[in-house]
């Protein structure tokens, strides 16, 4: 069901309530696209995460054809009764390939530990009529020989090559940084609630990318529902709600607190040393070492590229509206260990 809200937008609401999913879009653009372009069949692999859940919930909203590809045992009872279910096992071939039968546009939205899996996907796709493929990204490319080591990086960047060598077209959507982590959990330095902020080399005067969840889930069902995919294969598309300095994440803090910010220095070199030890021990953390190390080297932005898609009409957030207003929402809740790990990236 499709409602008209008092603003313009609409939203489409399933009647079990379990998500709604709301556009900021004016009616007659809507009116527009509905009738001017179809939809593409699309098949999501990698529904339930924290960002992919909002991406699959937006992508069903727009009124695209969607059916969800699920590893036996994985949750699919708040799926929409309307969508499709298909329980599949992707190291079989066969099934993986009959799982993709009348798809358009295949995207993955597996976390760090899938993306290995997103190898069978390279294998099956020639032998079905699926047009693009999307493998799952979510952060920024690296181009630098230490980036392209750290691990999720590393398998990042093979599954696109494999996909470019077997002949498959392809298209990555590029965020930089999410704002319910990047702000709040110190992933990239700043914390939130903590009142307290790591520069990174020059990060205080270099920007940073950021999108809240609900413009990178906009964001998908704006390039994917409709847009042909001959149009997208090749491209990487970079997304971007807000740039900000570190300095005025720091102005920001302070205007929430009414405190100044604890802001602790790190070196480039500092960080250069904590992404090789994080990497020869096989310590996770080496992901967020970089990505501070990219944006204190003002490369960050570059892990964007050029190719930016604009959400049309999408009421965009703001620093100001995130940090000093109280609109950032909560990012997911993370182990006790997790978050003392990056705690003490803090020191």
């Amino acid at each position: 069901m499709i409602i008209v809200n008092k603003y313009g937008g609409f939203a489409r609401h399933h009647m079990n309530g379990s998500w709604a999913f709301t556009h900021r879009l004016t009616f007659t653009s809507i009116l527009t696209d509905i009738l001017t372009m179809p939809y593409n069949r699309i098949a999501v692999y990698g529904h339930r995460g924290w960002a992919s859940s909002a991406i699959f919930n937006a992508l069903v909203a727009s009124g695209a054809p969607v059916k969800v590809l699920y590893r036996p045992g994985s949750e699919v009872s708040n799926v929409p009764s309307n969508v499709t279910t298909i329980e599949v096992d992707v190291d079989n071939q066969q099934q993986l390939i009959a799982a993709l039968e009348d798809v358009d546009v295949a995207i993955s939205l597996v976390g760090h530990e899938g993306v290995q899996r997103q190898l069978a996907f390279v294998k099956a796709i020639p032998s079905t009529n699926v047009k693009l493929f999307v493998p799952s990204d979510l952060g920024l490319r690296a181009h630098d020989e230490q980036g392209l080591r750290v691990p999720v990086n590393k398998v990042k960047y093979e599954v696109e090559k494999a996909a470019k060598d077997a002949g498959i077209p392809t298209a990555v959507v590029l965020i930089g940084a999410t704002a319910e982590s990047a702000l709040s959990f110190g992933i990239l330095g700043v914390d939130y609630p903590g009142n307290r902020i790591v520069f990174t080399g020059d990060s205080a005067n270099q920007l940073l990318n950021i999108c809240s969840r609900n413009y990178v889930a906009a964001a998908y069902a704006s390039i994917f529902a409709k847009t042909p995919p001959e149009q997208l294969q090749g491209r990487a598309i970079g997304i971007s709600e807000f740039k900000a300095t570190g300095n005025e994440i720091a102005s920001a803090l302070k205007k929430k607190h009414g405190s100044e910010p604890q802001i602790i220095t790190h070196s480039l070199e500092k960080v250069e040393k904590e992404i090789e030890t994080c990497i020869g021990k096989g310590v996770p953390l080496s992901l967020a070492w970089w990505c501070r190390k990219s944006w204190g080297s003002g490369t960050f932005m570059r892990g964007l590229g050029d190719d930016i898609w604009e959400v049309k009409g999408f009421q965009k957030a703001t620093l100001e509206g995130l940090l000093v207003e109280g609109g950032l929402e909560p990012y997911k809740d993370v182990p006790l260990q997790v978050r003392q790990a990056f705690d003490s990236m803090f020191q």
